[in-house]
């Protein structure tokens, strides 16, 4: 891959360096002395905190980068969503306190108060600091996404993985993790709210609003499909297993870190008069430069994966194999990106009728599927779900945009690379183990 430092390679390695962090985090803590039933509370710790927040978060921020072209516009709107986000956040941390924990009576009965404070307190201040990479998306100031990428995630590992060297256990785990939190949302306030006019606007809020209630919606929709599946493992199995799954359940990191940065960081190409053109252009050849590295990538791992699962872990976890490799087919659907238009063109309604589809759809196939064949059912039904989403995306796309698929999609190379590794996934899975 050649290098070239804009916005939006910015964004895609703010994205692998979140996630990156993630699997250290993971990788070490499998392999220090915690244990299985800690790790498996420490990632229902960060499954609750997701489940309560993913949805809105994600839909504000995406519905805020392609409202306003020019920079005082953009000011007053992030001081704005940071209102928004904040209050949401102070909601969400109440609703955990109204009984959430309730799926999970093993974190209520152990340490309650304590963890529930924590969860609260994360919830509060991971929730709005995640604007300030993205006012440096707007600024254009790739250097500056990529240093404040490189510190926060160095520290969340240092933070969350110092306490097991000191043997704090899992509590100081938690402890750290929101003490990252914390100074992010102190970062927050140093890198952009100082910069911002300290006014609020209605017009704003209801713009804000009136763009995102879907993309918030849909978020809900789509994006809930991954803690259903969190809750039908967990209602199915002990917290052992909801481990196993939830260290399968992760896909290829690169696919949909950088599959999601690109198409956020395009947003606000669409802004502009006249960038529809631009706009599909950059999303096709920047998808089929993806689909190069990315299918290949994905054929390797998925060879290899039921051997380094339980060496990079350890064999616990050998029955997340499975689980993995089916998630490496959502590559497939990933680097789709009809959405990507819709949201730009601000015609995000769509996207909630088709994500209301795709989560009934994932449900119903997850129920039936976990009968048969346990976890990889749950996942095998994620796989299906998404890439009928995305097929009736760019059916909408087509019949009320008139932009046809070929338009910013290598149609005969994505087809070619999704057929060689469906049949790679038979003959690893059925053939060889």
């Amino acid at each position: 891959m050649k290098l070239n430092l804009t916005t939006i390679s910015a964004m895609q390695i703010y994205q692998l360096m979140r996630y990156g962090s993630m699997i250290l985090i993971g990788i070490v803590m499998a392999k220090s002395t915690l244990g299985l039933e800690a790790i498996g509370m420490y990632e229902q710790f960060l499954f609750l905190a997701g489940s309560v927040s993913f949805f809105w978060v994600n839909g504000l921020i995406r519905g805020l980068l392609p409202l306003y072209a020019n920079e005082e516009q953009q000011r007053i709107g992030f001081f704005n969503a940071f209102l928004l986000l904040s209050s949401l956040a102070v909601l969400a941390a109440f609703v955990v306190f109204l009984g959430v924990t309730a799926w999970f009576d093993d974190m209520v009965s152990r340490e309650s108060s304590s963890q529930l404070w924590m969860l609260s307190l994360y919830l509060f201040f991971s929730c709005p600091a995640g604007l300030t990479e993205y006012y440096l998306l707007v600024q254009k100031r790739g250097k500056a996404i990529v240093a404040f990428s490189i510190l926060s995630y160095l520290l969340l590992m240092l933070f969350v993985l110092l306490p097991i060297f000191l043997n704090l256990g899992l509590t100081g785990c938690i402890y750290g993790l929101v003490l990252w939190a914390f100074i992010r949302y102190l970062a927050l306030w140093l890198v952009v709210l100082r910069q911002l006019p300290f006014r609020y606007s209605s017009e704003y809020q209801k713009e804000h609003i009136r763009v995102s209630y879907p993309l918030i919606f849909s978020a809900l929709v789509s994006g809930s499909a991954q803690y259903v599946d969190g809750f039908i493992i967990r209602s199915r199995y002990d917290e052992q297993m909801f481990a196993v799954f939830r260290y399968g359940a992760r896909e290829l990191p690169l696919v949909s870190l950088l599959a999601n940065a690109f198409s956020n960081a395009v947003l606000p190409v669409f802004a502009n008069g006249g960038g529809v053109e631009t706009g599909l252009e950059q999303i096709r050849k920047v998808s089929s430069r993806m689909a190069n590295y990315l299918f290949p990538l994905s054929a390797l791992l998925l060879i290899c994966t039921h051997w380094l699962f339980p060496v990079v872990f350890n064999a616990s976890f050998a029955e997340s194999a499975t689980v993995f490799n089916v998630y490496l087919l959502l590559i497939v659907s990933r680097l789709l990106f009809p959405q990507t238009i819709l949201i730009g063109l601000k015609k995000t309604g769509f996207i909630l009728v088709v994500s209301v589809f795709e989560l009934v759809l994932n449900v119903l196939l997850s129920l039936i599927l976990v009968r048969y064949w346990g976890v990889d059912g749950v996942a095998w039904a994620t796989v299906i779900a998404y890439l009928s989403e995305k097929l009736m995306l760019s059916y909408l796309v087509y019949s009320n945009l008139n932009i046809s698929l070929s338009k910013y999609q290598n149609i005969s190379s994505h087809l070619i690379y999704s057929l060689l590794l469906l049949l790679l996934f038979y003959l690893v899975e059925v053939v060889i183990y």
